[in-house]
């Protein structure tokens, strides 16, 4: 079996684009050119690497099997084209998460990260992983452990969901002392997605409001629009202590206790940079003052 190690390059852009179009202008060619492509290592694998959809391509199971060694060819694709070691660039770790941790607990660790130009970060925003099925990762963080025999997983941090509002949309609103009396009132919450993967989700519905008159699956929306008083928005512990306007509303009644974990594909070949990439989890969960399994503390 001889393959072209450029095929191998063109199944991991379409791999991770989806469709032959964008895979195409990622690559500088016609879409005809990349299906032609990967029909040729298809050809010489011997096996079917996508399901062909109406919508784009999908990663099949023996596609998923081959993504970790595709994406180690491909990152090192350039050097030995261009036959120049020095132009190998930063090295480049890929993250998947939720909007919300990538914002809140990553984003502000990334300044010393980046700052000496040896590394490249690309953050990957998902819900879970079966909304972004196929995308090639060095580490994933979900919030629901997942039992597929084709990852492997580890608690990273736990953490704590509470109701928030500002002191000013309180002072102007109907008082709420019980859980009914959030039916008189705005919530900003998640939106009933099956694809989501929020644990919180089920855990809290049926205590809140009958209709959720703000709905979006970006933690982030939930967040700007409680600070701009607009009602009361559900949120991580850790999100809303960084705004000192923002109160807790019935931390008796509304309240759940999740967990955060790293996920590896189970045929990762880059197990050098995946200890990185977890030292920098690790340490990004403590500056956000995140709870850590008791083997991960650290007494600084």
């Amino acid at each position: 079996m001889k393959v072209d190690a450029e095929d191998v390059r063109y199944f991991h852009v379409v791999a991770n684009s989806g469709t032959l179009v964008q895979a195409g202008q990622e690559l500088g060619v016609d879409h005809t050119t990349v299906s032609r492509r990967v029909q040729r290592l298809e050809h010489a694998l011997g096996m079917m690497l996508f399901t062909r959809t109406r919508t784009g391509w999908v990663l099949n199971t023996n596609g998923q099997a081959l993504l970790p060694a595709a994406r180690t060819l491909a990152l090192g694709y350039d050097v030995f084209t261009e036959g120049d070691p020095s132009q190998i660039g930063p090295e480049e770790w890929t993250v998947l998460t939720s909007d919300g941790f990538a914002s809140t607990v990553l984003a502000p660790r990334c300044a010393d990260l980046l700052a000496d130009g040896r590394v490249s970060l690309r953050i990957v925003s998902a819900p879970s992983l079966a909304s972004r099925d196929g995308v090639s990762y060095d580490v994933a963080v979900v919030r629901s452990r997942p039992s597929s025999p084709s990852v492997r997983s580890k608690l990273l941090a736990r953490y704590e969901i509470g109701l928030y509002a500002t002191e000013a949309y309180l002072s102007r609103s109907q008082p709420i002392r019980t859980v009914a009396d959030l039916e008189q009132h705005v919530l900003s919450w998640y939106a009933e997605d099956p694809m989501a993967g929020i644990p919180e989700f089920d855990a809290l519905r049926r205590k809140l409001p009958t209709s959720i008159r703000l709905q979006s699956n970006n933690l982030n929306v939930h967040e700007q629009a409680a600070l701009a008083g607009a009602g009361l928005a559900v949120m991580p512990t850790y999100t809303a202590q960084q705004h000192d306007e923002l109160v807790r509303v019935l931390p008796d009644e509304i309240v759940f206790y999740g967990s955060y974990w790293t996920v590896l594909p189970a045929a990762q070949l880059r197990w050098q940079v995946t200890e990185r990439v977890l030292e920098f989890l690790g340490d990004a969960v403590r500056d956000a003052g995140l709870v850590l399994p008791a083997s991960q503390t650290r007494d600084d």
